[in-house]
C-alpha cells in the first residue's frame, strides 16, 4: 500500500510540473494563467508628490500643482528581490493643467522608442494615460495609451483681424513708432507644452506720394502686451521709390515668431516709422492691414 501511495503522489507531481497552467471559471485554460472574467488591481489617487510601491497598480494624478511620481528602483541581477522585471504600473494624469513627471531611480532611465529618446524622467500631460513596464535592462518602457508619443507641432489656437473695407492712416514723419490700425491680434499660449511658437503674419498695401524721385523707406516692430509684455524691434523693412511719377503704391510683409512664451494670453500690434526718405511734400498712407497669429505647441 505505501507504495501505490508514493507512486501515485508522484504521478500528481510530474503532472502539475508537466501542465502548469491555472485557469480561473474555466477548466481548460490556454495560458499560464487564464482568466475568464475581470482583473481587479490596488487603485490609488494622488494630488502631489509621491512614490510608486509594490502595492501600487493603478494610480490617478488630480493635483492642481505639478508633481512628481518616483519609480522604484530596480535590479538588473536576475533572480534578486529588487528584479521585479515584467511589474506593470498604470498611471493618468487626470488633472486640469498640470503635468506629473515620472521619474527613475538615479542613473535608471525610461524608454518610450521612437522618436522619444530615453531619459531619466519623463512627463505625463494632462488627459494623458501611460503604461510602466520594468524592463530587463536598467529601467522601465513607458506607453502613451490612446495618444502617442507627438513630436510634430500641432495648431493650438489662432486669431486673424483686418478691416472688412480699406480706411486710410496717414503715417506722421519722425523718430517715433505709429501703431497700425485694425490688425492686432490677440492669442493664447497653453500650459502643460513641451514646446510653443506664436508665428506671427502682418500684410498691408498703401500709397507714397511726393516730388519726382523722392525715397523712403519704413522699419516696422511688434508690441507684445498681456500676460508679460516686449517689444520686437526691426521685425521688418519695405522701400519705396516715386521715380517720375506722383504717387508709388507698395505692399509690406511683415512675418515674426516667438517661440516659448510661458502660458498665457497675449496680444500682437504692429508698429510702423518712416526713414531714409529724400524728397519733398512726401506723405505715406496705409489703406488696411490684415493680422493673424498662430499658436503651434509640442507635447
Amino acid at each position: 500500500m505505501k507504495t501505490k501511495l508514493l507512486f501515485l503522489a508522484s504521478t500528481v507531481f510530474l503532472s502539475a510540473n508537466a501542465y502548469s497552467q491555472v485557469g480561473i471559471n474555466t477548466l481548460t485554460p490556454s495560458s499560464t494563467l487564464d482568466i475568464r472574467g475581470s482583473v481587479e488591481g490596488n487603485f490609488r489617487e494622488i494630488t502631489g508628490t509621491s512614490t510608486l510601491d509594490n502595492k501600487d497598480y493603478h494610480v490617478s494624478f488630480s493635483g492642481t500643482t505639478d508633481a512628481v511620481l518616483n519609480l522604484p528602483t530596480k535590479s538588473t541581477t536576475d533572480g534578486s528581490m529588487a528584479d521585479f522585471r515584467g511589474r506593470k504600473y498604470y498611471i493618468k494624469n487626470n488633472s486640469i493643467s498640470n503635468k506629473l513627471t515620472l521619474t527613475a531611480a538615479s542613473g535608471q532611465t525610461i524608454r518610450l522608442g521612437g522618436s522619444g529618446t530615453a531619459s531619466n524622467t519623463i512627463d505625463l500631460k494632462p488627459g494623458k494615460f501611460g503604461f510602466l513596464t520594468a524592463n530587463g535592462l536598467n529601467g522601465w518602457d513607458l506607453d502613451f495609451v490612446a495618444t502617442a508619443y507627438n513630436d510634430s507641432w500641432v495648431l493650438a489656437n489662432s486669431d486673424i483681424n483686418g478691416p472688412a473695407v480699406p480706411t486710410s492712416q496717414v503715417i506722421p514723419s519722425g523718430a517715433s513708432f505709429t501703431t497700425v490700425n485694425g490688425c492686432s491680434v490677440t492669442v493664447t499660449v497653453p500650459a502643460g507644452v513641451t514646446s510653443s511658437k506664436v508665428v506671427l503674419s502682418f500684410t498691408g498695401w498703401g500709397d507714397a506720394a511726393g516730388s519726382i524721385s523722392a525715397i523712403g523707406s519704413f522699419r516696422f516692430q511688434v508690441v507684445r502686451t498681456g500676460t508679460s509684455s516686449a517689444t520686437y524691434a526691426s521685425t521688418a523693412m519695405t522701400s519705396w521709390a516715386l521715380g517720375s511719377a506722383a504717387l508709388v503704391r507698395y505692399a509690406y510683409p511683415v512675418v515674426y515668431s516667438i517661440s516659448n512664451l510661458a502660458a498665457g494670453t497675449y496680444t500682437f500690434n504692429l508698429q510702423v516709422r518712416r526713414e531714409d526718405e529724400t524728397g519733398t511734400g512726401i506723405t505715406t498712407t496705409f489703406w488696411g492691414t490684415m493680422g493673424r497669429a498662430d499658436v503651434y505647441v509640442k507635447d
